[in-house]
């Protein structure tokens, strides 16, 4: 068996990665790396029409994204992923060819998309694949229908990106599994990587919201639009319900609308307190009476009164969060509060590292809004890493994927193979 690795190594995006024996090959994830510029996969075209089958184990662009550049190469590849990924990465990959169209940049066609989507095949948890490799997708708890691939009998797990604790919507990715080989995410693989407990980062979130509305401020917070922004509006309302969090209208813009009805329509994949709320009562945290949509064409409904906005892009890279932070910018009453990971070079890393003069749509601006970060996140942290990788029996050798820098190997490599992967190496097992 071997694997090799065409994105994700010591980095964050773009994962991909091939696991293949003598007779069948798998792609695992088909990503791209999001900054200042979109990076692919290393996929030479040979390895491309040799790609037969591939595993998405989420919606998230840096684990999804080239799937249509697949299809744009004459490429027609069986799909496997959840009914949720599949809906999410419809919204996704359609928003991924507007911005690439919008820059002239089309490297895929609607059509390479739909061609992708006609070719899922939807798996529900542990079910086994109608594939050669017989493997079973199991719980993540990363985001709604997230999954790690696992192959009984070669005995190899690989999890995409794992979130071990409960959150508003989610359990915790499962635990306790067998395997010789580990392929694993290490986003939060440093020793000061600790994430807050979920509950003293909405208390935080609250604090410096009441502040702001307090002086009359907007709260703008940038957000992905699939996982960390439903997360994001489901503690404000519960917030606002318990009085911890004064009421004001909470403005919901880009494709997060979109992708809060998939989460709706897919609510049985949720932890048992939202099915609950949802099939017990007439409580549904998806359309509570204070998520608002800008009524206006250029939005200015939205900054009549203080407010809080919950926009896109995550990361200040494009969608109507740069239209709010143009038009708050100059305010100190104003709260930009980030919420989710910054990659390398983006508006959103270089406004945390301290710069103040920013382009913002082609526009040098001084940002005097107060900045804060909260690490609400869907990741394990280092400490959940290290547990996650000690509760699995059997394990060998793990390859530590899809982090920057990180001091898990040193962690662990007393008592495990412990792999951190380049660029296009393959590795025999």
């Amino acid at each position: 068996m071997r694997l090799t690795f065409f994105g994700g190594t010591q980095e964050v995006g773009r994962s991909c990665v091939l696991f293949e024996d003598e007779r069948n090959r798998i792609m695992l994830d088909c990503g791209i790396k999001l900054g200042e510029k979109v990076e692919f996969p290393l996929l030479s075209d040979d390895e491309l029409k040799r790609t037969r089958e591939v595993v998405i184990t989420h919606a998230h662009l840096d684990h999804s994204g080239f799937l249509p550049h697949l299809y744009s190469k004459g490429m027609q590849p069986n799909v496997y992923m959840t009914k949720p990924t599949r809906d999410l990465i419809g919204v996704l990959l359609a928003d991924y060819y507007r911005i690439q169209k919008s820059k002239k940049e089309t490297f895929f066609s609607m059509n390479d998309v739909n061609k992708a989507l006609e070719r899922v095949r939807m798996l529900e948890y542990a079910e086994t694949a109608p594939s050669p490799f017989s493997f079973e997708l199991r719980n993540a708890g990363h985001i709604l229908g997230s999954a790690m691939v696992y192959f009984p009998k070669q005995k190899l797990l690989y999890t995409g990106d794992i979130c071990m604790r409960k959150t508003r919507i989610l359990d915790g990715c499962e635990r306790q599994l067998k395997a010789e080989t580990l392929v694993i995410e290490s986003t939060y693989g440093n020793k000061t990587d600790i994430l807050p407990a979920f509950k003293d980062a909405a208390q935080k979130l609250a604090k410096i919201i009441n502040e702001t509305l307090d002086q009359g401020g907007h709260v703008l917070i940038p957000s992905f639009a699939v996982g960390r922004a439903q997360e994001v509006l489901l503690i404000l309302d519960d917030y606002m319900r318990s009085g911890a969090l004064q009421e004001s209208k909470i403005y919901v813009d880009g494709m997060i609308t979109k992708a809060m009805r998939i989460y709706r329509h897919n609510a049985i994949y949720a932890n048992d307190d939202i099915k609950k709320r949802i099939l017990m009562s007439e409580d549904d945290p998806f359309k509570s009476k204070r998520f608002h949509k800008p009524m206006r064409k250029d939005r200015s409904d939205v900054l009549t009164e203080p407010s809080i906005i919950v926009s896109t892009s995550g990361m200040l890279t494009g969608g109507p969060a740069l239209h709010y932070l143009e038009k708050l910018h100059n305010d100190p009453k104003n709260t930009l509060v980030f919420v989710g990971y910054q990659a390398p070079g983006t508006l959103g890393s270089k406004i945390l590292a301290g710069e103040r003069k920013i382009i913002v749509n082609e526009k040098e601006l001084e940002l005097r809004m107060r900045v804060e970060q909260i690490r609400i996140s869907g990741h394990a942290d280092y400490n959940e890493l290290l547990q996650f990788i000690k509760g699995i029996e059997g394990l060998r050798r793990i390859f530590l994927i899809h982090g920057e820098k990180n001091d898990l190997k040193e962690a662990l490599e007393n008592k495990y193979e412990v792999i951190t992967p380049r660029l296009l190496e393959t590795y025999g097992f």
